[in-house]
């Protein structure tokens, strides 16, 4: 049908998990301001404005008769103002206004909250996951200083970079090379992966925990990113006794013409580590170097390929470096807040967060309740294997 828009890969996998479980997959950012400064009416027009600059959010996506597509829907956003108690009831909100708009499957792709109480402001913003990956995330908060026109034939441009990317993935899938060598990564997995990571059930709620920094040595050349993935599947067998772990984390590039464009993916990467309980580095960067090789594999593509693994992973992995906690909003100025409580998709048993700040890595977890293994554990071996290796790492690395 005219209009409609290809579905990329990560945005297929978001549609069939909500055609799963029933619920769509979102994420939420929560932002402190000082009170009754900042004004419903000019946080509106904000938010007017991230719409229309980023035509991702009034696409929506859909299947019918085996195609699955994205189409352009409303412009509209839902955004309310509330009044509460203190502190803890924004908490409270905050879940409950997640659990409604995870539930609606048909609601707008942004929602947003202004809470007010006695001592504070708060902006909650809600993005459907499956239109707005991280990268877009960040571009809508950077948005929200002030309202601006959308540019020129910005929706052109979206258009046109969901399509670039797409025969990307289409050329990627259709490289026999990359088939052969997933095929045969996964067909060696055990018959059954790390318990609490094929559910399709609802998301569960999650223990969340911050962990000691770990320092990052000043010799270290390169990225610190290996090690924080080899010493978070250590830390995995080490509480499972898994004879494999998966784990995906977010990887690869955009194609120039969707570079500025909110709305295109990254590829979601899986890291299979099989390399035996006394694996060393080495062994696991020689098998991580011929992933990375074939990454541009879609992950939707891979998840068909292995029947033991089928989609689903141990845990998720995202790794940045440290960005500004502060932000303005329609002029004020805003500090984010960490969420303290929350719930995790059942594609994945945790959430795993690394994050380099100066010379130093923030490690933060969020793990499914019932999974199996307490939280503290995986994350006081996360933290120990991390330190370990990082310690020990000769002064080169690629």
């Amino acid at each position: 049908m005219a209009g409609r828009l290809p579905l990329l890969s990560t945005q297929l996998g978001f549609l069939l998990m909500a055609e799963r479980t029933g619920r769509r997959v979102t994420t939420n950012r929560l932002f402190r301001l000082p009170p009754a400064v900042l004004s419903a009416d000019d946080l509106n027009l904000v938010l007017r404005s991230i719409m229309l600059r980023n035509p991702t959010l009034s696409y929506r996506l859909g299947i019918s008769r085996g195609e699955a597509y994205q189409e352009r829907s409303s412009d509209a956003y839902d955004f309310a103002e509330v009044r509460v108690e203190d502190e803890a009831a924004v908490a409270r909100l905050r879940l409950a206004v997640i659990d409604e708009f995870e539930n609606d499957l048909n609601g707008a792709a942004l929602a947003a909250r202004l809470v007010r109480t006695h001592e504070a402001d708060y902006l909650l913003m809600l993005f459907d996951h499956a239109l707005v990956d991280g990268e877009s995330q960040a571009t809508m908060v950077q948005q929200l200083a002030a309202p601006e026109p959308a540019a020129d034939g910005v929706r052109e441009r979206f258009e046109a970079a969901i399509r670039d990317r797409a025969e990307f993935e289409k050329a990627a899938t259709a490289d026999e090379r990359g088939i052969a060598f997933w095929t045969d990564r996964l067909k060696h997995l055990p018959g059954e992966l790390t318990s609490g990571t094929a559910s399709t059930a609802a998301p569960e709620r999650v223990a969340l925990v911050d962990l000691p920094g770990v320092a990052r040595p000043t010799a270290l050349r390169g990225s610190c990113f290996p090690y924080v993935l080899f010493s978070i599947h250590r830390a995995l067998r080490d509480v499972t006794a898994a004879e494999a772990t998966v784990i995906a984390y977010p990887w690869g590039h955009r194609s120039a013409a969707s570079s500025d464009v909110s709305g295109c993916f990254l590829n979601t990467v899986v890291s299979l580590d099989r390399t035996g309980p006394h694996g060393t580095m080495a062994d696991f960067l020689g098998d991580w170097y011929l992933e990375i090789d074939h990454a541009d594999m879609p992950f939707a593509a891979v998840a068909g390929l292995g029947s033991a693994f089928s989609g689903s992973v141990s845990g998720m992995l995202a790794y940045a470096t440290a960005a500004e906690d502060s932000a303005c909003v329609a002029g004020v100025e805003a500090v984010e807040v960490a969420a303290r409580d929350g719930r995790n998709q059942p594609i994945q048993a945790f959430s795993a967060v690394a994050t380099v700040r100066n010379h130093e890595i923030g490690l933060e977890l969020m793990v499914n309740e019932g999974v199996g293994y307490e939280v503290q554990d995986l994350g006081a071996r996360w933290h120990s294997r991390l330190g370990e290796m990082l310690s020990s790492s000769p002064e080169r690395r690629p």
